[in-house]
């Protein structure tokens, strides 16, 4: 039975899923718009602070309300994205009768791919739209202003020789590491519903979100930690508004930690599963 193939075509046909796609896009499109339409009234202001496309990208632009939707629902949009096919899976009969056409490892293993790559691609997608109509809206040519040389990267940042090199490779590695990470997070998701018996269905979908909440909270309260904090990490302003630096080791370990996180989860998952099919 080929389970990964089957996943893609549910979560594609979930609705949840298909909400979520929806509000991303809608984001990643009609920002740049309403931020273009905001200068066009104020004409100084954009003397003032500029045109260039890179300042007004969503992942950098922190006053717009695309990037303030986009941070108030990051945690957020990983669970959305697993469709709860999971959950739905265990609460029906639809379990018992895919595990038993084939392998219960298969079925677990395949979710969880099927969820990692699905969420990137997602994410990745949705990201790069908003970066091709933030370029085709605003011009690179414009002189830059002292708004733009304040939201470059301090020196020794992860980004720096990026964008020293060219803005677009900075912008390119945020993007990815943005949709890495909600890929990520969208494994630890369905992780969790696989290793604690949920039955409400707000409950699944509340409950990963409030633990990646509250490990968020214990990193934004430890200053010794702000290097690690992956929301810090995935934030353009970071490498130019704080003054701490932000290096590529702190960025892999971060991450790296995160990853091996989900594989001590699915690990576990696979040893209490091993004899059961319940």
């Amino acid at each position: 039975m080929n389970y990964f193939k089957l996943d893609i075509k549910r979560l594609l046909s979930s609705k949840m899923v298909r909400l979520t796609i929806l509000i991303l896009l809608a984001i990643s499109i009609l920002d740049p718009l309403t931020v273009l339409n905001h200068f066009s009234r104020d004409p100084n202001m954009m003397k003032e602070i500029g045109k260039n496309p890179f300042q007004f990208w969503m992942l950098m632009n922190s006053v717009s309300w695309g990037n303030n939707l986009y941070n108030t629902m990051f945690w957020i949009f990983p669970v959305l994205l697993t469709g709860l096919i999971y959950f739905d899976d265990k609460n029906t009969s639809m379990y018992m009768l895919q595990v038993t056409r084939d392998s219960k490892n298969k079925y677990i293993m395949s979710k969880l791919l099927s969820t990692w790559l699905f969420s990137f691609i997602v994410m990745l997608v949705a990201l790069e739209i908003n970066i091709i109509v933030t370029y085709k809206l605003f011009s690179e040519n414009m002189m830059l202003s002292e708004h733009y040389h304040r939201i470059a990267p301090n020196k020794g940042t992860f980004v720096y020789n990026a964008f020293s090199s060219n803005p677009m490779k900075m912008v390119q590695i945020y993007t990815v590491l943005n949709a890495f990470a909600i890929s990520i997070f969208s494994v630890f998701s369905i992780c969790i519903h696989m290793i604690f018996k949920l039955t409400n269905r707000y409950i699944a979908l509340l409950m990963p979100v409030i633990i990646l909440y509250g490990i968020r909270f214990i990193f934004d309260s430890l200053p010794m930690l702000f290097i690690y904090n992956i929301r810090m990490i995935l934030q353009p302003r970071a490498t130019s508004a704080l003054e701490f630096i932000i290096t590529w080791k702190s960025v892999i370990l971060t991450f790296g930690v995160w990853i091996l996180v989900n594989c001590i989860l699915t690990l576990f998952i696979f040893v209490k599963s091993r004899d059961c099919y319940e």
